[in-house]
């Protein structure tokens, strides 16, 4: 089960508001060694200790913005910038519209989908997509409040729609806003925009990367990776949902108890995942996420089921190095060190 402490990090950060710069903190060595912290748009959201090292030094964690391990008066900290779960809105759901939901939700992205038309509507539930609002864009764009997660893909029928939808999105914070068209369709919609005295330098249009994609596929895959573009240069960590719901019981089947988050902090060399990728696991070794797979994740599988064993199991930082030659004797594509933070919850 989880004791009150870590519950409370865990709900704290599933209540975070998307528009605040969000920052999570642990103490991974030294003084206050564990401790967790949460602060968002500046101000304190939790401590897991009201008299402990980071409640003395809350003043100095208000400077962090960036993701890593920093020094805080002898103890090394790890601080994450926390975004939220990614939302896909894709405007029209035409032809294109259905594989770019179906790699939206194998990318993980929650998608809404927007068209006026009813059969249409229907086929985007079909595809996959987490909701459908069957109604003119302008009405169901108000119902969508926008955030520094939510990217917007406009794929309608034609420009009158695709100026519907950017005046609706222009007035909304977003990450990414694209539109598919061609250049003298996409050059007709910037041109009354511009009229208008509409700021569009921030559009994506045409949409997607120049990969020369011919077929509905083709175009979503090349309007999925400028998306993924788009969204890793932004280093801020995302707790998968599907990890952060296991954690905190909302999934129809979670992982059995006992289990550890495990947490990449540091890393050196080519190693697959980044700073900040997670996977949990239980006694058992089964597991939930990746942290890159091979013999590093099984290294560190094989650390979290032996300290979550123990009675009252203590975190644990645990360095995987796995040198050039190690990786090809193991038969591994990529080298480097990690250290991953593995902690009960």
């Amino acid at each position: 089960m989880l004791n009150a402490g870590t519950m409370g990090f865990f709900e704290a950060l599933d209540e975070l508001n998307s528009n605040a710069e969000n920052v999570a903190f642990t103490v991974i060595e030294g003084e206050g060694y564990g401790e967790k912290a949460l602060f968002s748009g500046g101000a304190a959201k939790y401590f897991s200790n009201d008299d402990g090292f980071l409640t003395a030094h809350a003043a100095d964690l208000t400077a962090c913005r960036e993701t890593g391990v920093f020094d805080l008066a002898g103890s090394s900290v790890y601080g994450e910038l926390i975004g939220h779960e990614k939302e896909l809105i894709v405007c029209g759901a035409g032809h294109v519209s259905m594989p770019v939901i179906r790699i939206g939700k194998m990318l993980n992205f929650r998608t809404t989908v927007i068209d006026d038309r009813a059969q249409f509507a229907k086929n985007a539930e079909a595809a996959g997509a987490d909701s459908v609002l069957c109604s003119p864009f302008h009405e169901a764009l108000e119902k969508i409040r926008g955030g520094q997660d939510s990217y917007f893909v406009i794929v309608t029928r034609g420009h009158q729609c695709d100026g519907e939808c950017l005046r609706a999105i222009l007035e909304k914070p977003y990450a990414y806003l694209g539109m598919m068209g061609s250049n003298r369709r996409v050059q007709i919609v910037k041109e009354a925009l511009a009229r208008e005295g509409r700021d569009v330098t921030g559009l994506h249009a045409p949409i997607g990367l120049a990969i020369h994609a011919e077929t509905p596929e083709e175009i979503a895959v090349s309007i999925m990776a400028e998306i993924i573009q788009v969204k890793n240069e932004k280093k801020n960590v995302t707790y998968p949902p599907n990890i952060l719901r296991d954690i905190l019981g909302k999934v129809h089947n979670p992982l059995p108890d006992p289990k550890a988050l495990c947490t990449i902090v540091m890393k050196n060399g080519a190693a697959p995942r980044d700073v900040g990728a997670k996977m949990l696991c239980n006694v058992e070794g089964k597991t939930v996420g990746t942290i890159g797979g091979g013999c590093t994740e099984a290294w560190v599988t094989q650390c979290a089921t032996a300290m979550l064993e123990e009675n009252d199991p203590e975190p644990v930082l645990v360095h995987a190095d796995l040198t050039a030659d190690e990786a090809a004797r193991e038969g591994e594509v990529c080298g480097g060190t990690l250290d991953v933070w593995v902690e009960a919850v």
